[in-house]
C-alpha cells in the first residue's frame, strides 16, 4: 500500500513539474527613489514613456491603445509594439497591457503577450517596480524572443531609473 501511494505521489509531482517547466515567465524588478505617482506617469503618458522609446500612443482605458514606437519613422508594422492595447490598470499600482514581439521575428510577431507593470511602495521615498511578461510559446522564434526580453526588461528598468534620477537633479 505504501509503495502504491509513493508511486502515485511521485507521478503526480512529476506531472506538475513537467507542466511548470513549459510555463515560462519573465520577471524583472528594481527599487527606485520615486513615488508611485511618478512611476505611474512614466508608464502611462506619452511624455513619460520617452525614457523607453522616442514616441508612443497611449489611450489609458481598458481596450485602449498602448503602442510604443522605437522606430517612429519606419513603415507600418516595423515601428515597435504596434497593435498592443491596455488590458487593465489600477492607478499608481498596476498597468497590464499586451506586448508585441520584435518586427524582425515574423513567426511570433502576430502573437501578443501579456505584460504587467506593478508599482509597490517600499517606504516613503522608495518604490518597487516589477515587470512580469507571460504568454510564451516554445521553440524557434519563441525561444529567441524569450531570451531577448529576458535580457532587455532589466535594461528598460535601468533606463526608467536613470530617467527618474535625471528629473530629480
Amino acid at each position: 500500500m505504501f509503495r502504491i501511494l509513493l508511486v502515485a505521489i511521485l507521478g503526480l509531482a512529476l506531472s506538475f513539474g513537467a507542466a511548470r517547466a513549459t510555463d515560462r515567465i519573465i520577471v524583472s524588478s528594481v527599487e527606485v527613489e520615486a513615488s508611485p505617482a511618478q512611476i505611474w506617469d512614466l508608464w502611462t503618458t506619452e511624455d513619460g514613456l520617452t525614457f523607453f522609446a522616442p514616441e508612443s500612443r497611449i489611450d489609458l482605458r481598458p481596450g485602449g491603445t498602448y503602442e510604443v514606437y522605437f522606430l517612429p519613422d519606419a513603415p507600418d508594422g516595423q515601428r515597435g509594439s504596434e497593435g498592443t492595447t491596455v488590458l487593465g490598470f489600477q492607478e499608481n499600482r498596476m498597468l497590464s497591457i499586451t506586448w508585441a514581439m520584435p518586427p524582425y521575428m515574423p513567426e511570433v510577431r502576430p502573437h501578443l503577450t501579456p505584460l504587467t507593470i506593478e508599482i509597490v511602495p517600499v517606504s516613503d521615498t522608495v518604490t518597487s517596480v516589477t515587470i512580469t511578461h507571460t504568454g510564451w510559446g516554445e521553440g524557434g522564434e519563441w525561444d529567441e524572443a524569450y531570451a531577448y526580453f529576458q535580457q532587455n526588461w532589466p535594461l528598460v528598468l535601468t533606463a526608467m531609473s536613470e530617467a527618474l534620477t535625471a528629473t530629480a537633479e
